[in-house]
């Protein structure tokens, strides 16, 4: 063996005993998850895997509109309705472009 691996060896063994290399890998892990997201990234991936057609317009309290981006392929509409459930709408669907588009001109109720 050469002496530097013998030398690096003898140290991180020494930090073990001393009980330092575990405290060290635990500040270092409680760091990275209370680190904040890089600002721009979220979910990744589609939040709708499966829509819903047959639900009345009158149970539904409010609207989110997601656009394709690089985290999903298509637009994504997500309806959450009076009763607090959460539901995904098919967006190519008359009735939830109807919807929609009624929303849009009514604006924002406050």
């Amino acid at each position: 063996m050469r002496p530097s691996t013998c030398a690096s060896a003898t140290a991180g063994a020494s930090l073990l005993r001393s009980g330092l290399l575990p405290l060290l890998l635990l500040l270092t892990l409680a760091w990275i998850a209370s680190a904040d997201p890089p600002v721009g990234f979220g979910e990744l991936r589609c939040k709708c895997v499966r829509t819903t057609q047959g639900i009345h317009p009158k149970h539904i309290a409010r609207v989110e509109v997601i656009v394709a981006g690089p985290h999903c392929h298509s637009n994504e509409v997500i309806a959450t309705l009076k009763t607090g459930n959460v539901i995904c709408l098919n967006p190519k669907a008359p009735w939830v472009k109807k919807f929609i588009q009624k929303t849009l001109d009514n604006g924002p109720s406050l």
